[in-house]
């Protein structure tokens, strides 16, 4: 979460080249002063965390008020399950709220740790969501009428940097502050395997449609590609050099979305387009955005203009 506030702050500061040919989706008029905005995975909602600590939820592509959680709440992480049905919410005093989108099922909050909720990642099928305190084990919890915790993931140090479900969800990949990912079987929550391969950080993970492989990205500025089934690396892109992955996001044919800010902090972040089969890349965007999310099966984008607010599609 805390490099995705950097990265947007950075964004902020830049301005990027055209890149490729993009569509227009959308136009909203932003309710406040935002860095980022998360897209639910139907496009039909919008999160807009606030720089005052308050949360927003728009619908696309009207921009109505649908929801409002206060500043003092201090929502802290936000992520929309694959069918768009479900939003979790974590909070800086470790509590976690599932939300109904369509407002047809109450709310349920739960206190997860007596940390600050710094990710969320759901499973495919809606029913699971990993739960990542700061510096801390991180949790399974089962979303079946009461929340209830099925299984803590552990690290060397540390909490979870980053984790990805694979397509049938029986896979659970974790990415720790201490470098190492791990896989776990989710029918028994056994760990399978390790790859202890990397150095330094891994901040982004994501299957491939198939689920036969896992992209790594983060502090070692690039693509890394695993056999899903034995942990093992089978490619690596060209790195961005002097640059840290934050954010990795699969769409389409065999393309990968990246985004890579500067070490240093003096040059503005950077947007890569890569094709998997040939290690080619190309830029994206026209303006810097403050959103990136795969939606019905295309890349969205958002960039913004004071407080209006652009979302564009790839092609």
């Amino acid at each position: 979460m805390m490099r995705k506030l950097i990265w947007f702050a950075f964004v902020l500061l830049f301005g990027w080249p055209v890149g490729a040919a993009t569509t227009h989706v959308a136009n909203l008029s932003l309710p406040c002063d935002s860095y980022y905005q998360v897209p639910s995975p139907d496009g039909i909602q919008l999160a807009v965390p606030c720089k005052d600590h308050s949360l927003h939820v728009v619908s696309v592509p009207e921009g109505k008020e649908l929801l409002v959680i206060p500043s003092e709440r201090r929502a802290n992480s936000i992520a929309y399950s694959r069918d768009g049905q479900w939003m979790a919410v974590g909070f800086h005093d470790g509590s976690v709220e599932l939300v109904s989108t369509g407002g047809l099922a109450p709310s349920r909050r739960w206190q997860a740790s007596e940390r600050r909720i710094d990710g969320l990642y759901f499973f495919p099928d809606s029913k699971m969501l990993v739960v990542a305190p700061a510096d801390s084990a991180g949790q399974v919890w089962d979303l079946a009428e009461l929340p209830k915790l099925r299984a803590t993931l552990q690290f060397d140090f540390g909490g979870i940097n980053a984790c990805a479900v694979s397509p049938d969800g029986k896979l659970l990949v974790v990415a720790g502050d201490d470098t190492v990912l791990r896989w776990y079987n989710t029918a028994t929550w056994q760990k399978t395997l390790e790859n202890r391969e990397f150095l330094l950080e891994t901040f982004a993970l994501t299957f491939t449609a198939s689920g036969k492989e896992v992209l790594a990205g983060g502090a070692d500025a690039r693509i890394t590609v695993l056999d899903a089934a034995t942990a093992k690396s089978v490619l690596q892109l060209p790195p961005e050099t002097g640059t840290y992955i934050v954010a990795l996001d699969v769409f389409g044919e065999q393309q990968a979305a990246a985004i890579y800010l500067d070490d240093a902090g003096e040059k503005p972040p950077q947007q890569q387009i890569w094709h998997l089969g040939n290690a080619k890349s190309i830029s994206l965007a026209d303006a810097p955005p403050t959103c990136e999310a795969v939606v019905g099966g295309k890349l969205w984008f958002c960039t913004t203009e004071g407080k209006m607010l652009h979302i564009s599609e790839y092609q």
